[in-house]
């Protein structure tokens, strides 16, 4: 019988200060991470801790919740209906702009008889290594646009002209951030999950036969740095390092290559440390 076995998981806040606005979560046929997206509102929209972390909580419940709803284009879609259901009836106020709105990437599986489902929107990444030990990528490749990466070099730039911090900095950036976030689940843009049912047309979709058991690692753009901006493992490395010395290794090794370099001279990006969150699963199909 097709199933899935947890065997770590992890996730770290991107700096003690800041809530952790990611999430993960696994049932017996499906597993999942999720990439709260930073909230750029001068005041809250949604109740809790931030708008971005109530985004990927609701989406976590739910996903556990429609967890029988075989095909992922529709438990998607199913899961944004809900979340617009709940975000009309608990937010604080209505968004002034679109830019406002919760949203959270997804990246997720589903195992079936002989075959392995995933779906995703958004930076997050899913790695396979199958019994006939290939590993398969799936997710957006680079994850980091064009636009990010002229964000996080106009930063630098302006923290050297003015001296400040990384987090100061990031005003410098946002009438940029809200124009981008404007097209979230637009024609111009690109898809997220949110309150918005119409993200279930758009999530990413592929299947893998699998003539035996799978590991997967799921993992958020904040892990997954490891491999893309740090470039420490290619995905091969990164999944063999995850089941031998285990998740939480890999994110004490995260957290000191950033700790060294918390300017972000060498590794230009938009804050010091991002959120970082990994699941490790066994896959029977």
């Amino acid at each position: 019988m097709a199933r899935i076995q947890v065997i770590e998981g992890l996730s770290l806040p991107g700096s003690p200060e800041r809530v952790n606005e990611d999430a993960l979560g696994a049932g017996k046929s499906i597993a999942f991470v999720l990439d709260g997206v930073t909230g750029l509102a001068d005041t809250p929209v949604m109740p809790g801790k931030s708008d971005a972390a109530w985004a990927s909580h609701a989406a976590r419940d739910l996903l556990v919740a429609h967890e029988g709803t075989s095909d992922l284009r529709t438990l998607v879609g199913d899961v944004a209906r809900d979340m617009t259901a709940r975000f009309e009836a608990e937010r604080l106020r209505p968004p002034a702009a679109r830019y406002e709105i919760p949203w959270t990437t997804l990246s997720m599986i589903r195992v079936a008889d002989g075959r392995l489902d995933v779906a995703f929107v958004g930076d997050s990444r899913v790695l396979v290594e199958t019994s006939d030990d290939e590993v398969h990528n799936f997710g957006i490749n680079p994850s980091r646009s064009a636009f990010e990466t002229k964000l996080a070099a106009k930063m630098i730039a302006a923290r050297k002209e003015q001296a400040l911090g990384v987090e100061s900095i990031r005003a410098t950036v946002l009438p940029d951030l809200r124009r981008s976030r404007d097209t979230v689940n637009t024609p111009q843009g690109y898809w997220l999950l949110g309150p918005d049912a119409a993200v279930g047309a758009h999530v990413s979709v592929a299947s893998l036969a699998l003539t035996g058991p799978a590991t997967v690692l799921l993992a958020t753009d904040g892990f997954y740095a490891l491999v893309e901006d740090y470039k420490r493992y290619g995905d091969r490395e990164l999944i063999a390092t995850a089941q031998t010395l285990g998740l939480s290794i890999l994110g004490r090794e995260l957290r000191h290559i950033e700790d060294d370099d918390p300017e972000g001279v060498k590794y230009p990006r938009m804050k010091k440390s991002d959120d970082a969150t990994a699941l490790l699963v066994r896959v029977e199909p």
